[in-house]
């Protein structure tokens, strides 16, 4: 049986990284969950064992279940998506197609796709919110790049990263298939910053949502 300082430090751990993961603050969490900001600093530094309502409205505000909140954590996160199930998101009548690969969940998002485009072929992509960028490595045949008024031709092993602020076309004006991997980032604004460790430090009272 996993003792109580053992499920508060998971407990610690767990609130951290999904705080983190959705870029919230203390008070964000708190405000959610109905509970003190003092309750999560505590909970976050392993101080405490908060009662199982406390539990629950914290599990509640980051949308997952209270197993996900107090189990051990398991190591690194590993994600494999075999070839079989990764999905086409776009395809053309003329064979293209667009794999998304895998993706990572906000506040910063990065996507990896596996793109195909037949000869003569072309996809036409929308302006991304401001701050995000494209990254295109070409595998196969030639591609025709062009971000907003200029177009940029590209062969076999050519490279390039480009902001993605703009209207773009991917496009095959080649004699064979061409293939590319390209990988999307996206900076997504925070709910707001995280107090640093130093102010989470200080002194506190006991808190009635702790037990």
């Amino acid at each position: 049986m996993r003792g109580p300082e053992e499920v508060a430090g998971s407990l610690a751990t767990n609130l951290r990284r999904l705080r983190a993961l959705r870029g919230w603050s203390l008070e964000a969490v708190a405000e959610r969950a109905g509970v003190s900001k003092n309750t999560v600093i505590q909970v976050e530094q392993g101080r405490a064992n908060p009662s199982i309502s406390t539990l629950c409205r914290l599990a509640d505000a980051l949308g997952v279940g209270v197993a996900s909140l107090i189990e051990a954590p398991a190591g690194p996160r590993v994600t494999v998506r075999r070839a079989a199930d990764t999905p086409a998101l776009w395809t053309s009548d003329a064979g293209s197609r667009a794999l998304f690969c895998l993706g990572t969940d906000p506040p910063d998002v990065v996507e990896l796709w596996d793109w195909n485009l037949a000869v003569g072929d072309g996809f036409d992509g929308e302006a991304h919110p401001p701050g995000t960028v494209e990254l295109l490595l070409v595998l196969e045949g030639q591609l025709a790049l062009r971000v907003g008024d200029v177009e940029h031709h590209l062969d076999v092993g050519d490279s390039v990263l480009f902001e993605a602020e703009v209207p773009h076309r991917y496009a095959n004006h080649g004699e064979d298939p061409c293939r590319f991997t390209l990988s999307v980032l996206q900076p997504t604004a925070s709910a707001g910053q995280a107090s640093s460790p130093s102010h989470e430090t200080e002194a506190l009272n006991q808190d009635p949502d702790l037990s």
